[in-house]
């Protein structure tokens, strides 16, 4: 009897740590907000969607384009599950994307980049529980293309993660949020998480498209389900 309660207590706890492991929340996987734009100059554009905050904003940034070719970003309904960036030949600039709700006291779309404050801000967030930000993409063009991450609370105080290059080719970007650094104020209230952006760098050119953004629980979390998992079988062998 006290065999089949010790069981019974472990599938239980087995059942709560997968609950607690698939913590995963999805931010955008660009099945939705079908929005594209192409400029040679710093723009930016919202779009609504079933993303995180139910929008989702871009911005085009320019540091240098000598031959003044575009940056172009696309998520297109023929293609869903992709958002295509590319920077034209001799294009040294940044694509910025944030889900903070939607745009507030601006327009939808316009010349430059819209500062923290132009958003509604999400439903407080509260990313105590996840280790950081993953970003999967295919088709990254080159490997001096790098990856920007923050996050900012409801007072503006704002964490991020400086740009860190990016593996050439299909892959996932993991930024942990133990590297994370104040930018802005103090540090961020991680329960009440209003706003979170990525930059790419694109310095020469780049190509790559993203396929999902999303915030990953903490690892041990799946340690401590496997220990309990490893625990019932030899239970069940004795």
């Amino acid at each position: 009897m006290e065999f089949i309660m010790r069981r019974v207590t472990l599938v239980l706890l087995a059942g709560v740590l997968v609950a607690s492991a698939h913590a995963t929340i999805l931010i955008d996987d660009f099945t939705s907000g079908f929005a594209s734009g192409s400029t040679t100059t710093a723009f930016y554009y919202d779009t609504a969607g079933s993303m995180l905050g139910s929008h989702r904003y871009v911005d085009h940034r320019f540091n240098a384009n000598p031959l003044s070719r575009p940056i172009s970003t696309d998520v297109n309904a023929a293609t869903p599950g992709n958002m295509f960036i590319e920077a034209g030949s001799g294009v040294n600039g940044q694509v910025f994307v944030a889900w903070a709700g939607r745009v507030i006291n601006a327009a939808s779309s316009g010349p430059g980049a819209l500062p923290r404050g132009n958003f509604d801000g999400l439903v407080p967030l509260n990313v105590t529980t996840e280790a950081g930000l993953q970003v999967d993409y295919i088709n990254n063009d080159q490997s001096s293309t790098s990856i920007y991450v923050e996050m900012w609370d409801a007072n503006f105080n704002v964490d991020a993660l400086f740009f860190q290059p990016v593996a050439a080719g299909n892959g996932s970007y993991f930024a942990a949020f133990n590297n994370f650094v104040t930018v802005q104020g103090s540090n961020t209230d991680r329960n009440n998480i209003v706003g979170i952006a990525i930059g790419l760098g694109l310095p020469n050119g780049n190509d790559i498209t993203l396929n999902r953004v999303a915030l990953v629980p903490e690892p041990a979390t799946m340690a401590i389900l496997g220990l309990g998992l490893a625990a019932l079988a030899r239970r069940k062998r004795k």
